[in-house]
């Protein structure tokens, strides 16, 4: 079976990539266009919006945290779609561990998680930017804890296999 996967390539992850891609804009356009974030009886809140007098906690108050979380979650499965090609990208180009045919494959599972980690990271600066508090250093610290996290849980998988 492993030797099929390796002739495979990438086809797979560039079809399951681009298929969760286009499921996250699909459905990011169906929650952009058919739901209301906002509670109806807030809607002083829209005119202070477009007056630019609407503070980010009040917004935050007034929205519908069920849209909020399914909108992160389709940033979420968006973003992990465009970086899954590019994790086994990755994976493939600097795996020590080559197979008979001279090319490295990586674990799948590996490299989605990876991959959702890209998306995790996406979606949490979506959220901070709702909130008003998103930096660039703020966004780097956040990526530096998340690559370290990667890194611990690769060391933890190489003792095991030892």
């Amino acid at each position: 079976m492993s030797k099929f996967t390796e002739r495979l390539g990438a086809m797979p992850i560039l079809l399951l990539g681009s298929g969760l891609f286009v499921i996250g804009l699909m459905t990011g356009q169906h929650i952009i266009n058919n739901w209301w974030p906002f509670d109806v009886s807030r809607l002083d809140l829209v005119r202070a919006t477009a007056l630019d007098r609407a503070d980010s906690a009040a917004l935050l108050e007034a929205a519908n945290v069920d849209i909020i979380l399914a909108f992160l979650a389709v940033i979420l499965v968006a973003i992990t779609g465009l970086a899954l090609p590019l994790a086994f990208i990755l994976n493939r180009r600097f795996l020590r561990n080559k197979s008979a045919f001279g090319i490295g494959t990586p674990s799948f599972m590996v490299t989605l998680r990876q991959a959702m980690w890209v998306g995790t990271w996406a979606a949490f600066c979506t959220w901070l930017q709702m909130n008003r508090l998103l930096s660039v250093a703020l966004a780097a610290l956040v990526a530096v804890v998340l690559i370290l996290f990667e890194l611990m849980l690769n060391i933890r998988t190489k003792a095991a296999d030892l």
